[in-house]
């Protein structure tokens, strides 16, 4: 999922269905259904918010959506494309690919030009970026026993040279670097835990979470994030990392991603009923 600056539309993948829902906000509704290729599993925005890009997970594509005109392009970017994030100056799309010894592709958003990084330790789940550009950070996993079964790579993402590969909890399946750029959080799924990383220091701090499979979400002082198991919205002290509260989202069945509005609205996807949860945060 994702949402516009201003609050007004939330772009939705539809996983099964091959296209993307946009809906208003205002009223509430779907007002468009845009056709993407087979599998959309994840989308970012960029230049402050007119173009949309979605990860085709089993078309080895990424669909580029204009936001205001609802044109698509696709760009073949490698097998299995899975996350996506757009740098702050709109340049550049990175992707993470789960392709043989090329986990990240890099789409010149001015040329549509592809470029790839080859050798990263593991195939390559979600990626996130820094607020200033500098550093990119990529989740991965491996088979059992493998070498960097579970970790962490920073990258350069100017040279993308390798900065540091740091171990994480099994199956890190989100990364999101904090509005400061100070920490970074990587949701570790099957582990039920949340690793903290100090982005000065690159130390690292574990916790008991929730089983998690999207994104942290930051509000104004903390941040959110979907517990898919009892259905809830956690809020988690960003100070301590602890989770401090527990919001119920009525009707959830299997939620597992969410975005928040400048209200602290929240939208939460629900795989399995098909439907977007909106549920308005204390």
């Amino acid at each position: 999922m994702a949402i516009s600056n201003d609050g007004s539309r939330v772009f939705v993948c539809n996983y099964m269905s091959d296209n993307v829902s946009v809906i208003d906000t205002r009223i509430k509704k779907v007002i468009r259904t845009i056709a993407v290729e087979q599998y959309p599993r994840s989308i970012a925005l960029g230049h402050e918010g007119k173009r949309a890009y979605v990860t085709n997970y089993g078309s080895s594509s990424v669909s580029v959506i204009d936001t205001e005109t609802y044109a698509v392009g696709n760009i073949t970017v490698g097998r299995h494309p899975s996350g996506v994030v757009v740098s702050g100056d709109g340049k550049y799309a990175y992707v993470t690919v789960r392709q043989n010894k090329e986990w990240l592709a890099i789409i010149d958003t001015r040329l549509y030009a592809v470029s790839r990084v080859q050798g990263l330790p593991s195939p390559s789940i979600s990626v996130d970026i820094s607020p200033d550009d500098s550093r990119l950070y990529i989740s991965s996993t491996n088979a059992p026993a493998a070498p960097y079964e579970d970790a962490l790579t920073v990258i350069n993402s100017k040279t993308f040279k390798v900065i540091n590969i740091i171990k994480t909890e099994k199956y890190p399946s989100a990364v999101t670097v904090s509005p400061d750029g100070s920490e970074v959080y990587i949701v570790a799924l099957d582990a039920r835990k949340l690793t903290v990383l100090d982005t000065r220091s690159l130390t690292t701090r574990h916790f008991d979470f929730v089983a998690c499979e999207g994104k942290i979400v930051f509000g104004v002082k903390n941040a959110y994030a979907v517990d898919q198991t009892e259905k809830e919205i956690v809020e988690v002290d960003t100070a301590t990392h602890e989770i401090v509260r527990r919001v119920p989202i009525p009707g959830a069945f299997d939620p597992r991603y969410m975005v928040l509005d400048q209200h602290n609205r929240a939208y939460i996807s629900d795989y399995q009923s098909d439907e977007v949860h909106i549920v308005d945060l204390p």
